[in-house]
């Protein structure tokens, strides 16, 4: 799956991370997949959140998930528009986007039914537990 979809129009999109140059409208980017962690996207907020999604992720991968899902939401209430990716945009940077938007008032089974139907994510059960809390 390529590209990415807004969540919330305009300030709210999960997808798969844009290759460096490529323009993206966009004032931050999640870079939440551990195999792609370019540090060549210099005109954007870049919060590195490298996750691996083979597995239960550890306690450390939890905080720094549920604090990356923080900082996305304080964009979004600032109107700052904000990437959330991974490498095919569906598990890593759903639990990011899934947690933010609980943040931003949504349900946990509401915002886990959204990012599936939007982006066929959260298929990772780790992941989609952590979003439907």
């Amino acid at each position: 799956m390529a590209g990415y979809t807004y969540l919330m129009q305009p300030w709210l999109a999960q997808g798969s991370a844009p290759p460096p140059g490529v323009r993206v409208p966009f004032n931050a980017i999640v870079l939440a997949a551990r195999e792609y962690q370019p540090e060549l996207l210099s005109r954007y907020h870049v919060l590195h959140v490298p996750l691996d999604d083979s597995g239960p992720p550890s306690h450390d991968d939890c905080a720094r998930i549920r604090s990356a899902a923080a900082y996305v939401a304080e964009h979004v209430r600032r109107r700052k528009p904000v990437l959330v990716t991974c490498w095919q945009g569906r598990n890593r940077s759903g639990v990011i986007a899934g947690l933010a938007l609980r943040e931003l008032g949504m349900s946990g089974r509401e915002a886990s039914r959204h990012i599936q139907l939007l982006r066929n994510g959260l298929t990772n059960p780790h992941f989609r537990a952590m979003v439907e809390g």
